[in-house]
């Protein structure tokens, strides 16, 4: 846990607690570019999920656990995903400060630790659990940006993992501003 300012506290609490209290916490937040930028590759979280169910999010996003590194925080990706990345070739971006309150009563409270990951493989490479995600698809970075800043009503995929053909809309997508998903996505 961490207090406001995002200092950890020393004290460990399971993730249910966390989200039921409303503490502060860490989480390891992984975009995936492709094609030299110009795509990012998200993650349709699963129905399963407590927060933000079957919405389209980062491609891979986790709490840390009571003590972890952000190298050790970034098995979210072979969790999520399947696949094997070595730390040293993520691209620390930022930390970004997000709150949310859902109808289900739990408080999300998240410094959200940004990796950027550089990875053209194809979307068949990969091996999501489906207790995580439910899909994975590819998507033009700018077209994300318009659907988020609403100037768009729909997006659809470059390539999915399912092989389905995926259109997205804004309320199918974890609500990340649009000045956050351009400092993320366009940035460096």
């Amino acid at each position: 846990m961490c207090d406001p300012a995002g200092v950890g506290t020393g004290v460990a609490k399971s993730r249910a607690a966390i989200h039921r209290d409303g503490d502060w916490h860490r989480a390891f937040h992984c975009w995936i570019l492709r094609r030299d930028g110009t795509e990012v590759v998200l993650q349709r979280r699963s129905l399963l999920k407590d927060t933000f169910a079957g919405l389209w999010d980062a491609a891979a996003a986790g709490h840390w656990r009571f003590g972890e590194s952000a190298a050790e925080a970034a098995r979210e990706i072979a969790e999520e995903l399947g696949l094997e990345v070595p730390f040293e070739i993520l691209d620390y971006r930022c930390r970004e400060r997000a709150s949310h309150d859902f109808p289900n009563g739990l408080i999300d409270r998240e410094f959200h630790e940004v990796y950027i990951l550089r990875d053209d493989r194809p979307l068949t490479a990969y091996r999501p659990d489906p207790a995580e995600v439910s899909d994975v698809a590819a998507f033009k970075v700018n077209e994300l940006i318009t659907l988020a800043d609403a100037q768009v009503d729909t997006i659809s995929a470059t390539e999915s993992w399912s092989g389905n053909e995926i259109h997205v809309t804004r309320p199918e997508l974890v609500p990340y501003s649009t000045a956050r998903l351009r400092g993320m996505l366009l940035s460096g």
